[in-house]
């Protein structure tokens, strides 16, 4: 064998290896399943890509960032690993079950294979339809007979808590005047458009 064969076959043993490479992961790519852009830490895949789905229909993509650009999604994931009691986990899974199996009845299929308007009037009607937080002071439940946070009810607090405490949002959007500041009268509200300026 001399050079030039040699590297004729090398070459075309590289190609090979290259385009399989190339055609597995094309192959990977075809598949139906919603894939993530993250991995989660406490949820499963099909957990999380759920989660994500809520998360993205609640506070969608418009003129300002939404919910999935923020990476609320994995702030929730984060909440439940580090944060959130046994029993809290416990509840939230079945109720995430519960909600996916209501979907199901409702619409013959699960939340992620929904269109837009299938999932924004499925959302609106658990928020119709869902308990509201029992009524507290200071982390003390003043109702008597409170009744159970549904997994819905949940998932949108946390969803709206990150997003409206996220640091993109508070510098970006959200107009406050901080208090105590200087006293600028006769200010037009368009001149200062940041939460945390």
């Amino acid at each position: 064998m001399n050079r030039r064969e040699y590297i004729k076959y090398t070459t075309g043993l590289l190609g090979y290896a290259v385009s399989s490479t190339a055609v597995l992961q094309l192959m990977a790519s075809c598949n139906n399943q919603p894939g993530l852009e993250w991995k989660p830490v406490f949820f499963s895949l099909a957990q999380a890509s759920l989660i994500t789905e809520v998360a993205g229909t609640i506070l969608p993509e418009t003129q300002t960032p939404g919910a999935i650009s923020l990476g609320i999604p994995q702030l929730v994931d984060r909440l439940f690993a580090e944060l959130l009691s046994a029993d809290d986990k416990k509840s939230f899974l079945e109720g995430m079950s519960n909600f996916e199996e209501d979907c199901i009845k409702k619409y013959g299929r699960g939340f992620q294979s929904l269109d837009k308007a299938q999932k924004e009037q499925y959302l609106i009607d658990q928020d119709k339809n869902a308990p509201k937080f029992p009524i507290s002071m200071w982390g003390i439940n003043l109702d008597p007979h409170p009744q159970p946070i549904t997994f819905y009810r949940r998932l949108k607090s946390m969803v709206l808590m990150g997003y409206y405490t996220s640091e993109k949002i508070s510098k970006e959007v959200l107009v406050y005047a901080p208090v105590p500041g200087d006293y600028m009268g006769c200010v037009p509200i368009g001149a200062r458009n940041s939460y945390a300026d």
